[in-house]
């Protein structure tokens, strides 16, 4: 009974993720998304606390991205993740473009490159520069990658993102990880569309983490991972 009750509040956690994910990109297809932005501002401070809710429930190309992702996954059975040792450095990129992005360095290469801005903007501006066409093109490259290469964009390039990450890392609600539970599975990190190795920590504060709660959604085991205020000192990454 208890494992019922356990699938069912997590397939309601996933189905509302799903129901918001589709609201914003409504809004975005009907040109209002643009008009909203002074209000979902609010999920700034929120991640202080919280952590990045906004990439995994709100943030319309990352549901576009999940979508081709779904489409790729039933065309070609396969997707694929940076390796551990690779990803361990690979997931600063974005911040070191963000930091590159305000003092301005290189701006007019940052521009085209990540063009989160030119996308939001297709549906509700009527002419299109040809920096921004260049953009959209990049981004549509993006979207094509995301089919065999899961959430590629906010995984390493995404400034918006890098926002939201630093800010979640004081966050003090947390996936949390029971070790004396935990099987070993690693189901969790397989799941996990940021490349996190849930698996080898007690609280999750990477960064990364969007609060999708995949990880917590496929975990075989009752109460292993939980959403959930996080006791100080952090977790630490366990000895392997």
């Amino acid at each position: 009974m208890e494992k019922n009750n356990k699938n069912s509040k997590n397939k309601t956690v996933q189905l509302g993720r799903k129901i918001t994910q589709f609201l914003f990109l409504g809004l975005l297809i009907a040109g209002v998304y643009m008009n909203l932005r002074m209000v979902l501002i609010v999920f700034l401070p929120a991640s202080l606390f919280f952590g990045n809710f906004f990439c995994g429930w709100a943030c319309p190309y990352g549901t576009v991205q999940e979508i081709m992702g779904i489409i790729g996954k039933k065309l070609f059975k396969k997707r694929y993740k940076m390796p551990r040792s690779i990803q361990k450095y690979m997931q600063y990129s974005r911040y070191i473009l963000f930091v590159i992005m305000i003092i301005g360095v290189l701006d007019f290469l940052l521009t085209p490159m990540n063009g989160y801005g030119t996308f939001l903007g297709l549906f509700s501006e009527e002419m299109m520069t040809a920096v921004s066409t260049i953009a959209l093109g990049i981004m549509i490259v993006y979207l094509l990658l995301s089919m065999v290469f899961e959430r590629a964009f906010c995984n390493y390039l995404c400034t918006e993102s890098a926002k939201y990450g630093i800010l979640s890392m004081t966050r003090i609600f947390s996936i949390k990880r029971n070790e004396s539970t935990c099987i070993n599975c690693k189901k969790c990190d397989k799941a996990c569309p940021m490349n996190i190795e849930v698996s080898a920590h007690d609280h999750v504060r990477n960064g990364q983490c969007i609060n999708c709660m995949k990880c917590i959604h496929v975990c075989p085991v009752e109460g292993t991972l939980s959403y959930s205020r996080v006791k100080l000192p952090i977790g630490k990454k366990k000895q392997k």
